[in-house]
């Protein structure tokens, strides 16, 4: 392999890279806010590559303080800026401070290893460790993510990288480093063919991972109430639906509650519907807590919810019902009791119909009685 090779590899990658990051520019502008700032580190980081191939580049043509110190620096700020981009993108927050310390750090080694006592063997030790090292950390990430096809491309391509990076730090402690970056070699030819690879298909990761996670978030604001952040009432009528199915095929009990809360038009009159609103999601707050994780709780309409109770019989369920109620502040706590009705499916051949209307001749009956408790249609 030739320097006009390993300079046309790198060229190559960076051209990759750019037209990479002008798709991930472009589809940032249309997700989501919270979003947005995973996205645009996820954005930075292959600009920050295709800038480190040039440099690389025309190393020969520019100063080494350009074309080995700031290159290397620029090529591992990329990757930096993957791995912060993907915790925004996860999980809303990110460690980066340590990583960024790092990284810096090695500014001044390499100035010294370039200038000073000029070393290739000691400059190479140290990017290809920290790089491998920054490789593990984020493949160690993606591996805790949700398993999906984007995040399996990530990770395959994070282990290939890695692999390549191990070995050529083997050959380098082995004394078989070479005089440079551009010189001919089986190893070097690897190393930028690798790299110019993990570019692409880290970039072509970002771009699935981009859209995988759109997908669920139109699918989660198609199922959700956006203020309760409880389910649809379509999205609870369905999942009810599939549980009768199970009760026809295998006897499963399923019991549905519903729940009116207390005088709300009062609260809405007297301290305003923003005060309603957040009456509304403290009360779905304490309402999921008494609940198991398999119970679904979905809001019906205004302040009305409904509970789906998979599995449970009609004692179990009133008692649900019952921890729910008294998990509600009562006056003069800003907030509501709750009435509630429960309905329990025990015939093969009973509807969703039939069961909301037993359920919500319940409610009907805790109304009438008073408020402020449980009653079983």
């Amino acid at each position: 392999m030739s320097a006009l090779d390993a300079r046309s590899i790198m060229m190559l990658s960076g051209l990759l890279a750019l037209l990479m990051s002008l798709v991930l520019i472009f589809m940032r502008r249309s997700y989501p806010r919270h979003l947005r700032q995973g996205l645009g580190l996820l954005t930075c980081a292959p600009l920050l590559w295709c800038a480190s191939t040039v440099l690389f580049g025309l190393r020969g043509h520019l100063p080494d303080l350009f074309s080995v110190v700031l290159a290397n620096e620029v090529l591992m700020g990329g990757v930096l800026a993957y791995h912060v981009g993907n915790q925004y993108f996860f999980t809303g927050q990110a460690r980066w401070k340590g990583w960024t310390l790092v990284v810096l750090g090695c500014l001044p080694v390499m100035a010294w290893f370039t200038w000073v006592s000029p070393s290739y063997d000691v400059r190479l030790i140290l990017f290809t460790s920290l790089m491998g090292a920054l490789f593990l950390t984020q493949m160690r990430f993606m591996m805790r993510q949700p398993t999906s096809f984007s995040q399996t491309v990530v990770v395959l391509v994070l282990g290939l990288q890695s692999a390549i990076l191990g070995a050529r730090l083997i050959s380098v402690l082995l004394g078989h480093a070479g005089e440079g970056l551009m010189e001919p070699g089986l190893m070097q030819l690897a190393y930028l063919s690798g790299n110019a690879v993990t570019i692409l298909m880290l970039t072509v990761g970002s771009v699935l991972c981009a859209t995988e996670r759109l997908r669920i978030e139109f699918e989660h604001l198609a199922s959700h109430d956006t203020l309760t952040q409880a389910l649809t009432r379509r999205a609870v009528l369905q999942r009810a639906e599939e549980e009768l199915a199970r009760l026809r095929r295998h006897g499963d009990p399923v019991s549905l509650m519903m729940l009116d809360l207390d005088h709300f038009k009062a609260i809405n009159d007297q301290f305003g519907h923003q005060q309603g609103d957040a009456v509304l999601i403290e009360f779905t707050a304490r309402t999921r807590r008494m609940l198991r994780q398999t119970d679904l709780l979905g809001r019906y309409g205004g302040e009305e919810f409904l509970v789906l109770l998979p599995g449970t019989d009609a004692a179990t369920a009133l008692g649900v019902a019952e921890r729910v109620r008294q998990a509600q502040p009562a006056p003069p706590a800003l907030g509501c009791t709750v009435s509630i009705g429960v309905a329990t499916a025990v015939e093969p051949g009973e509807s969703i119909d039939a069961l909301l209307a037993r359920a919500d001749k319940a409610l009907y009956q805790a109304k009438n009685d008073g408020r402020n408790c449980v009653r079983a249609g």
